[in-house]
């Protein structure tokens, strides 16, 4: 079996060097990096950076001074001076890339006592993640750290995020292979007579076998023509016990994670033999997707590759209109920039990795298909492996 590929802490350190000197950049005297973890797998991405650190504790409502702020991991990184992470769990020290870890059962307390020990009291400190801690407990830190100027920062790691080293590249094309894995046995299983949760059980497995957790799957099946079908739930998306049926269209939309980096891939397929009109959905949202890839490349912005896909929509007579008004995404420790979106600026650079997405509709008949590739010095490598026809 393949070693697992892994950041070093050499990596985790530099990482923490950049962030400081982009912090200074933006006339901030330090950061404070909040993530949320818990088994939530929505927004752990910027301790976990910087820092290495996933809580796995359950966010709980919080109960004064017992607890507070559970599963809410926080990094106050000065700009000069030793960072200080605060953690609600036992670390393994030899996984983490600072001496300075403080665990505490009442997070917030100990989150301003760091803050007053980084001597960044009465600064001006860069918050990332601020939506990650619940409304209350912000407040709290705010109001026990009076003078204190607190600025959203965001894209200070927003921006760094979005290259990533190869190291990072490495597991996402693992993560990425894994992603491909499951939903290879999913559509092979999506046959006349099995339920949506069946095949989800089949995915489900396939992601624990090799060590990856599902973030999140939409799945939708049904028939188009005269009397349209749509089949498809909303918590869980795979609750459905209506069965396939010869006919139906049927299509899958599987993001997941590994070691951290996520994995995001859609496919669609005919159950028994294929319409006419269901291969023009399922080769419309095909198009797309490589017409956006074939834009990409250094040096030009992420709102043109968009353009391109959507120009190629039209152009088959579809609507460049869905649920989800953009082209695709960046992809790394969650939803990273930049997005495929019309009107973004944001120049793609060589060590992005993106997703390129579409679902169109027509009739009644669904096309869903997604791929992940990865920037190069003259273009782009496709690094998603899942057959694209099964027609």
């Amino acid at each position: 079996m393949a070693v697992a590929p892994s950041i070093t802490i050499a990596e985790f350190e530099e990482r923490q060097r950049r962030a400081r000197a982009a912090s200074a950049a933006a006339g901030f005297d330090g950061l404070l990096v909040i993530s949320r973890g818990g088994g939530s797998v929505d927004r752990y991405a910027n301790v976990l950076y910087l820092a290495n650190f996933y809580s796995s504790f359950p966010f709980i409502p919080d109960r004064r001074p017992d607890w507070s702020a559970r599963g809410h991991p926080m990094l106050v990184l000065p700009n000069q001076g030793d960072p200080i992470l605060v953690v609600d769990m036992p670390v393994r020290p030899h996984e983490i890339p600072l001496s300075n870890v403080v665990q505490a059962d009442d997070v917030l307390p100990a989150v301003v006592k760091a803050i007053k020990d980084a001597k960044l009291a009465g600064k001006n400190i860069g918050v990332a993640g601020a939506d990650a801690l619940p409304w209350a407990a912000f407040r709290k830190i705010e109001s026990d750290l009076q003078g204190i100027r607190f600025t959203p920062a965001d894209e200070i790691l927003e921006k760094q995020r979005s290259v990533k080293s190869p190291a990072e590249i490495a597991i996402l094309r693992r993560a990425s292979e894994i992603g491909s894995n499951a939903i290879e046995e999913m559509m092979d299983f999506a046959q006349a007579g099995r339920t949506h949760g069946e095949i989800m059980g089949v995915g489900l497995n396939a992601l624990a076998r090799e060590g990856a957790v599902m973030y999140n799957n939409f799945m939708a099946s049904g028939r188009g023509g005269n009397a349209p079908l749509y089949i498809a739930t909303d918590f869980p998306t795979f609750a459905s016990k209506e069965p396939l049926e010869d006919g139906h269209w049927f299509g899958i939309g599987l993001s997941g994670v590994f070691q951290g980096y996520y994995f995001d891939h859609s496919r669609s397929k005919p159950i028994g033999n294929a319409s006419h009109p269901e291969i023009e959905s399922f080769e419309a949202s095909i198009a797309a997707v490589e017409a956006g890839i074939a834009a990409i490349k250094p040096g030009v912005t992420a709102g043109a590759v968009a353009k391109a896909g959507f120009k190629r929509l039209q152009e088959l007579g579809f609507a460049a209109t869905s649920d989800f008004s953009g082209l695709g995404h960046g992809i790394g420790l969650g939803w990273d920039a930049p997005w495929l979106v019309p009107d973004e600026t944001w120049v793609i650079e060589p060590g992005m990795v993106l997703c390129v997405e579409r679902t169109v509709e027509k009739h009644g008949f669904v096309g869903d298909f997604e791929e992940t590739v990865l920037v190069t010095d003259k273009g782009c490598e496709k690094i998603s492996k899942a057959r694209i026809r099964r027609w």
